[in-house]
């Protein structure tokens, strides 16, 4: 990957994000979701209220800062990994999207620490899980056209997409730390490949 020089500018930028995400998860750790307003993240941050909409659109869009470069990754990993069209075979898809997963999550935008807080807060807040599952569909739609391009039919490209979707969302529910979470990816993965035989 050739990355273009890395000004001064874009690193402070960075930093300052970095920073806003940071604080955010310190205080919905400390005080859950729905009681932490935009100016108290900005304070905790040590930035104004105006830096932090510069970076973030809301505070739920700081929860899923880095959605949708970790999307981006595995749609390209999905086009470039698939060595002939997919045609029907909705198993090839699953598996092709289970690869995707596993080859990306090393650069999973959250730390386990992080990880740790979302699950709780999607636990606590309504609001927080409805979005949530409102990203995960965004990237499901994402996914599915990536196999689309990758020769999938379209109705195995999107069942395949939202079949991964239920098996990340089922290893949520039964993961008790995030640690557990990929083994209990594998388990999901594992049962929907046992269907056939």
């Amino acid at each position: 990957m050739h990355h273009p020089p890395d000004t001064l500018h874009a690193r402070k930028r960075r930093k300052a994000r970095a920073t806003i995400v940071s604080a955010a998860f310190q205080l919905f750790a400390e005080h859950g979701f729905d009681n932490v307003t935009v100016a108290a993240i900005a304070e905790r941050a040590e930035v104004g209220r105006t830096t932090f909409f510069r970076y973030f659109g809301d505070k739920q869009q700081v929860l899923f800062a880095d959605d949708s470069a970790e999307v981006d990754r595995m749609c390209a990993y999905v086009r470039e990994k698939a060595d002939r069209p997919l045609g029907n075979d909705l198993g090839a898809a699953l598996a092709l999207l289970r690869e995707a997963g596993v080859a990306t999550r090393p650069y999973a935008s959250l730390s386990p620490a992080h990880s740790t807080v979302l699950v709780r807060l999607l636990r606590e807040s309504v609001d927080l899980r409805s979005r949530y599952l409102l990203t995960r569909q965004q990237r499901a739609l994402r996914l599915a056209g990536a196999l689309t391009e990758a020769g999938a039919a379209e109705n195995v490209a999107l069942l395949a997409a939202h079949a991964a979707m239920a098996c990340e969302l089922t290893a949520m529910r039964l993961a008790d730390s995030p640690e557990a979470f990929p083994a209990r990816m594998d388990e999901a993965h594992g049962m929907l490949r046992s269907l056939g035989n």
